[in-house]
């Protein structure tokens, strides 16, 4: 007997929680200023328990 997803309810072998959840990220990116006129790229959104933030880094 296929385990059942909790989430999206589809078998395992077709889940598509992980898809989902990339395909509805808002992703903001931005410029900021800091101390002594240095430039910082921040970005929010990125949801560490579903993104392997050190590849992505």
């Amino acid at each position: 007997m296929a385990v059942i997803c909790n989430t999206c309810g589809l078998p395992e072998d077709l889940c598509a929680c992980g898809e989902l959840a990339k395909d509805s990220t808002k992703i903001i990116i931005r410029l900021e200023t800091r101390r002594f006129k240095k430039k910082g790229t921040m970005i929010e959104g990125l949801d560490p328990k579903l993104n392997n933030l050190e590849t992505v880094a």
